[in-house]
């Protein structure tokens, strides 16, 4: 992302995320979940910053999930659509929606604590798009977990140094 957009998605982050991203927000499209520490605000953000890391904030891309009174952030696609997978065949709830976001988080000076909020770009809703996400999910776990087995066999067949 160029600096000039990430700067104008930032701006203010540092010092508040409730200022920033609270109930004055335009874009505020959710509830925010604050029971716990959860999120300050979630919004609609369709230009998502990329992933930052300063001394006063953090940025992380990947995906979240709408479990209607609370939401599930996830580091990459594979695993959310693995997890909308799962729950779409549980008795929890018929569907889960699933967004590209990012989340942001930093310390308030004015609340004395950590804040977040959640940014939803894309919402992912297409079957296929889903499944295919979940399949990598899926072959990559598979890949770990053959690996990690095929590693713990060679090491119990190795001779003692």
């Amino acid at each position: 992302m160029p600096p000039s957009t990430t700067s104008s998605v930032l701006e203010g982050i540092e010092t508040s995320i409730c200022r920033q991203y609270g109930e004055h927000s335009p874009h505020t499209a959710y509830p925010d979940t604050t029971a716990d520490g959860e999120y300050t605000a979630v919004v609609d953000q369709p230009a998502l910053p990329g992933a930052i890391e300063t001394a006063t904030f953090r940025v992380c891309r990947g995906a979240a999930v709408d479990l209607s009174d609370r939401w599930a952030f996830f580091d990459d696609l594979a695993p959310a659509a693995a997890f909308v997978r799962a729950g779409r065949t549980s008795n929890m709830m018929a569907s889960w929606d699933l967004f590209e976001a990012a989340e942001v988080r930093a310390f308030c000076a004015r609340h004395h604590r950590e804040e977040a909020a959640l940014l939803l770009g894309r919402q992912v809703y297409e079957r296929s798009e889903i499944h295919a996400h979940a399949a990598r999910f899926a072959a990559a776990t598979s890949a770990r977990t053959h690996a990690a087995s095929w590693l713990g066999a060679l090491l119990r067949h190795s001779p003692a140094r």
